[in-house]
């Protein structure tokens, strides 16, 4: 896991820092603007696409967000999924293999569920992926010694694919959930909010008065959205989380 300043810090803590940002620029501006004596017609012009392109942007940067929490819904269901086949495709066994099978998925399944559960613990996390690597290995072990065995021919046959499709959609979900919108973009998105506040606050001043419930409403609303983004692409803490998808492999551990 990549450990940024932005990353690390909590979304709330960002945005109230952004909120502040943004009415200290409009202050600014607003004292800036109020010193000139004429009204530039053309500043309410660059305003306005100014705006436009913050809207752009923001949209831009929300989608991509979505569409990682979106692929990370998926990838966690599939891995679900594919580990109940497995999991059901144990029982093709005699007991006493099917119990051998069903003692490592149970080990498997909750290195599995810690994992996605964890916070950004970097020693808890190896720990829990080395315990599914474990866990795997095991799995695997035991399935290709008996698909030696022709008795076993049928149930290897079937068994073998499960478990690879099962490894493939965890490092798969693996991959996706640490999947994340480039900083790049997002303090681009910072830069814009401020920007534009400062030249609300400019025509303001050009106009020798401001409206102090539209601008604090504007860097309100602006906050609030950037702050969902924060949340969607942060998949481990926050309001938004997997849990009703983390559910499903607590399922699986069920008798």
């Amino acid at each position: 896991m990549i450990h940024t300043l932005l990353n690390d810090l909590d979304a709330l803590y960002v945005v109230i820092f952004l909120f502040i940002t943004m009415l200290t620029a409009i202050w600014i501006g607003y004292k800036i603007g109020f010193k000139k004596a004429k009204v530039d017609k053309k500043n309410s012009e660059i305003s306005s696409s100014l705006l436009g392109l913050l809207a752009l942007i923001l949209g831009f940067t929300f989608a991509m967000a979505g569409s990682r929490y979106e692929n990370r819904k998926n990838n966690l269901i599939d891995e679900a999924n594919c580990i109940g086949t497995a999991v059901l495709r144990a029982d093709i066994y005699p007991d006493s293999l099917k119990n051998e099978f069903k003692k490592d998925f149970k080990e498997y399944l909750k290195s599995r569920k810690a994992y996605y559960l964890l916070e950004n613990d970097e020693e808890k996390l190896n720990a829990s992926l080395k315990q599914s690597a474990v866990a795997s290995e095991k799995l695997w072990n035991r399935a290709t010694f008996y698909a030696k065995n022709k008795d076993y021919f049928i149930q290897s046959n079937m068994m073998v694919p499960a478990l690879n499709d099962m490894f493939d959609s965890a490092s798969k979900s693996n991959m996706v959930l640490n999947s994340r919108v480039p900083e790049t973009i997002v303090y681009l998105l910072f830069s814009f909010s401020i920007i534009i506040s400062f030249f609300i606050g400019y025509n303001s001043g050009l106009e020798k008065k401001i409206n102090v419930k539209f601008v604090t409403g504007f860097c309100f609303l602006i906050c609030v959205v950037i702050f969902i983004t924060l949340d969607l692409d942060r998949p481990r803490r926050g309001l938004i989380t997997l849990d009703s998808e983390i559910s499903l492999l607590e399922k699986l551990n069920q008798p």
